[in-house]
């Protein structure tokens, strides 16, 4: 009994079963939880499309699809290709660490808020209505990415001035999201927008 006392105080998890909340972690030496905390200090996105959830099927009606990631964007950019954070984009339904665009918002900005390696932009009533982030350099290419988004339809594409690289930009139900890339084709920053 005193080492099940024991094993119970040494490794804490607390999870919430609300759809799109990823589950924090208190702990303890070992590998698996240290790796856990990491993912939480750096960042951690999941998401979930029609049909899967945490409800039961029996009676839950089909979902939208969702996405939330959190921490530093910059630290692993696979997300960006990740099939729920494509899907979600197109139904406007990303979060980034904690903020969504509001795409029935006033289009105006007003002001700024810095999220890690995050900028969110607010119009006057403190509704979001553009989030920016950055992805880690020289990891993705243009390729890739369009590959992993050609569900997606492309209403732009185009050269930065400057040679500064390139832009793709998709079109969502309500808004948009642009892609760029540097000189060498690999992809440097999101903006969703509505």
């Amino acid at each position: 009994m005193r080492k099940v006392g024991k094993l119970l105080s040494a490794t804490v998890v607390v999870s919430t079963l609300v759809i799109g909340s990823s589950a924090a972690y208190v702990s303890t030496n070992s590998p698996e939880t240290q790796a856990a905390e990491q993912v939480q200090k750096w960042g951690h996105g999941e998401g979930g499309a029609s049909g899967t959830s945490t409800q039961s099927t029996t009676n839950s009606k089909a979902q939208t699809p969702w996405y939330n990631y959190e921490g530093y964007t910059t630290y692993d950019p696979s997300f960006t290709q990740d099939y729920n954070f494509v899907r979600a984009l197109k139904y406007d339904n990303v979060s980034i660490d904690g903020y969504k665009v509001n795409t029935d918002a006033k289009k105006e900005f007003d002001h700024s808020k810095k999220v890690y390696d995050t900028s969110v932009e607010f119009n006057s009533d403190n509704e979001v209505v553009q989030i920016t982030f950055f992805t880690k350099p020289d990891s993705v290419s243009k390729a890739t990415f369009k590959k992993a988004h050609t569900s997606n339809e492309i209403t732009k594409e185009g050269k930065l001035g400057n040679n500064d690289g390139t832009f793709v930009t998709y079109a969502t139900n309500n808004g948009f999201y642009t892609a760029f890339f540097d000189q060498n084709d690999r992809l440097t920053e999101v903006t969703i927008g509505q």
